[in-house]
């Protein structure tokens, strides 16, 4: 019994986690985290966008937001280290617009305007790396499929003015990208930008927040470079030794198995002879009219005669043919062990009843035949289909 669960156990194992690729067997971890660092070369993507940009300086909000509004363009690349990490270098800016007070500051376009101020306008340029962070990837795992995508970051850089007298000022910047799958190699992006900038940035260095501020939105278009994509970790392989060493095993086992289950079955059938040979030995020791009690035995929950008490009961009817004037009772029962009380009821009456239908097939008449029904018993003993019997015995 011991080697027939273990075959089980193997044979289950080999069968449900085990898959055939290219001669090797393997077992399946599928978890949706994880996935191989990529080659240096792998991963690549190029942007470009354009859209429109707000400079938040020290006099600007004097003037309508409407007309602070200038266009600004992005064009960058970068690499995902993971599906969740990357790394973008980016060339953003154009022109920036705005206010000041001061009649002495740079990049001044014509005349002084109501409210005393002069309007301000220069184009410029920032350069920044950023670090990314792919939120959906992070929280929802790696899908090369996922239509929407959220990609915050943070990264730091410097400006450069174009227009004279030209500056320089360290920047710090932040965002969100929104991205929109098109299809394997290209995305739409939907980018919200923020950028701190040193005070000098517009040339005014009198004002009261001592920084100056960008706010751009832009629309643009991502294209992801071959070798893009992220592959799954190798599933765990088993080699064709091991492959053959374990099946040999199985083998084994269920050769095991079948010789083992031989044996029970020569034994039962042993068993089945000695009991039969008892039986037979009894009923030709016997030289008078009491030629019972005699046992009748059932399977579980059946009522049928199997074709070796069939044989007892052809022998038992010849008997009874030749004491036509005795009486007998013929006594069902069932195993209390299974099956209700009113289940194991009826069932004794069928088998008792099995036993008379048979008997009168052979020649015996009925009206010497009592029906009798014991119900679910276990008096006689284990195993408990000693119990599963009817007895034909003698009426005085």
């Amino acid at each position: 019994m011991k080697k027939f669960l273990m075959l089980l156990a193997l044979a289950g194992v080999a069968s449900a986690s085990m898959a055939q690729i290219s001669g090797y067997e393997e077992i399946r971890t599928p978890d949706k985290y994880r996935v191989i660092t990529n080659k240096f070369w792998d991963n690549w993507f190029f942007n470009v966008g354009g859209g429109a940009s707000v400079l938040f300086g020290d006099g600007d909000a004097a003037a309508n937001f409407g007309d602070r509004i200038s266009p600004t363009l992005n064009v960058g690349v970068g690499k995902w280290f993971t599906p969740g990490l990357g790394l973008r270098l980016q060339y953003s800016g154009l022109q920036a617009k705005g206010l000041t007070s001061d009649v002495n500051a740079d990049y001044i376009k014509g005349g002084q305007q109501s409210g005393g101020y002069y309007e301000q306008k220069f184009d410029y340029m920032n350069l920044h790396g950023d670090v990314l962070f792919n939120l959906s990837a992070l929280i929802g795992g790696y899908n090369p499929k996922r239509v929407y995508e959220i990609i915050p970051y943070l990264g730091s850089g410097f400006t450069h003015n174009y227009t004279e007298p030209h500056r320089q000022s360290m920047s710090l910047n932040a965002g969100i990208i929104n991205r929109f799958r098109l299809g394997s190699g290209v995305d739409l992006t939907l980018e919200l930008a923020g950028v701190g900038l040193e005070d000098k940035f517009d040339s005014e260095l009198d004002g009261k927040s001592g920084y100056d501020a960008l706010g751009s939105v832009t629309v643009g278009i991502t294209y992801k470079f071959p070798k893009r994509g992220f592959k799954r970790p190798a599933p765990q392989i088993i080699s064709p030794q091991e492959l053959r060493a374990l099946r040999l095993g199985i083998a084994e086992l269920a050769e095991a198995n079948v010789a083992l289950s031989e044996e029970v079955a020569r034994k039962e059938a042993e068993l089945d002879v000695e009991r039969a040979r008892e039986v037979i030995s009894a009923i030709a020791s016997e030289d008078d009219t009491d030629i019972a009690p005699r046992t009748v035995f059932f399977t579980i929950g059946s009522a049928e005669l199997s074709p070796r008490e069939k044989m007892n009961l052809d022998y038992l009817a010849e008997r009874m043919k030749e004491y036509p004037d005795t009486q007998y009772v013929v006594m069902g029962y069932a195993d209390s062990a299974t099956g209700t009380s009113a289940l194991n009821q009826k069932l004794s009456e069928k088998r008792a009843k099995s036993v008379i239908d048979y008997l009168k097939k052979q020649g015996v008449n009925t009206n010497r035949l009592t029906l009798q029904a014991g119900g679910g018993v276990d008096k006689f003993g284990t195993p408990v289909y000693l119990n599963r019997v009817v007895l034909v015995g003698t009426s005085y």
